[in-house]
């Protein structure tokens, strides 16, 4: 019995206990207002069975929450720049068109100038004929070159268009992501985050198998299949499933071994997770995408990863810079 619902060191090994680095942060409402150690201790000396909690393994938890929390905000941070880069990149593409419309009102301006002179030369010169005629050729280029940019401003405005149609998409899907995957998130079974222009989702692989396995664990498949349920809801995405190791075995074992994991998830994800097969690709990448230092044990722990990316349409990315399909 833990009266704070928290991970802790235990004094005899009864029971399996997850290590420091995998703390769940605990909700402020949720602890209590005496001395924590105290109480704990108090109570695990007067209940039977109980753990005890050191003060020490209660500092470390704070301060892995306090580092998850200042992660989750870092993220947050580059969601808002890359937002940011986005509406500056809409703002370029409105300054073309405004460009656009003021060359074409320049444009109708001076037809409109020429029509005059037309009428003025018309009027006092003998050979009013071929003035005209080379007016009326003027005016006919004009009007060509006015028709040429109608057609940019068409063009540009179509684009606009469906850029922002896939910003609003992606912001879209990534708030129903996070907001359906919270859960998981709270708990610390996985994260979110924006890497390379790509919406991440990161799970560790201590958490889906054993040391050096490609076996999912018993106690993973139901995380997956919270997240199956997730992804069903996106049948118009692709996602591609991304495993990562640290740098100890060597190339050999570690591209196979990546390879392996991406390729149980995938398997697991269609077979029992009912997502859509075409939906789904899998991939391995050794330990050469690294996100920490392979110097320390942590940093190796954070390398060993599954990645879910939501994938792009390349499709729509093509059409939005005119290039078609054969």
């Amino acid at each position: 019995m833990n009266p704070t619902n928290r991970p802790v060191h235990p004094v005899h090994p009864v029971h399996p206990v997850h290590p420091v680095h995998s703390v769940h942060p605990v909700h402020p409402a949720h602890r209590p207002a005496a001395s924590l150690p105290a109480v704990v201790l108090l109570v695990a000396i007067a209940l039977p069975g109980c753990i005890a909690v050191s003060k020490d393994a209660y500092q470390r938890d704070m301060i892995a929450m306090r580092q998850q929390q200042d992660w989750l905000e870092a993220q947050k941070k580059r969601v808002q720049v890359e937002l940011i880069a986005c509406q500056q990149k809409h703002k370029a593409c409105v300054d073309v068109a405004n460009t656009c419309a003021r060359d074409k009102q320049e444009l109708t301006d001076r037809l409109d100038s020429n029509q005059k002179k037309m009428d003025a030369l018309a009027h006092s010169c003998g050979n009013c004929g071929v003035l005209l005629s080379n007016c009326e050729r003027e005016q006919m280029a004009l009007q060509a070159e006015i028709a040429k940019w109608r057609d940019k401003v068409a063009v540009v405005q179509g684009r606009m268009d469906k850029v922002q149609a896939q910003l609003d998409a992606l912001r879209d899907s990534i708030a129903r992501i996070k907001q359906r995957l919270a859960g998981l998130i709270a708990a610390g079974k996985l994260n979110v985050s924006i890497k390379n222009g790509f919406l991440v989702i990161e799970m560790q692989s201590d958490i889906l198998f054993d040391t050096g396995k490609s076996e999912l664990k018993a106690e993973a498949k139901s995380v997956l299949l919270e997240l199956a349920a997730v992804l069903q809801q996106f049948p118009d995405r692709r996602f591609q499933v991304a495993g990562h190791t640290d740098p100890r075995g060597g190339d050999a074992i570690n591209w196979s071994l990546s390879t392996d994991r991406a390729v149980s998830v995938v398997q697991f994800l269609i077979g029992k997770g009912g997502v859509a097969p075409n939906n789904l690709s899998a991939g391995g990448y050794a330990h050469y995408l690294p996100v920490a230092a392979n110097d320390t044990p942590e940093g190796m722990r954070r390398n060993r990863r599954v990645e879910f990316l939501l994938m792009p349409n390349l499709t729509e990315l093509l059409e939005l810079a005119g290039v078609k399909e054969d």
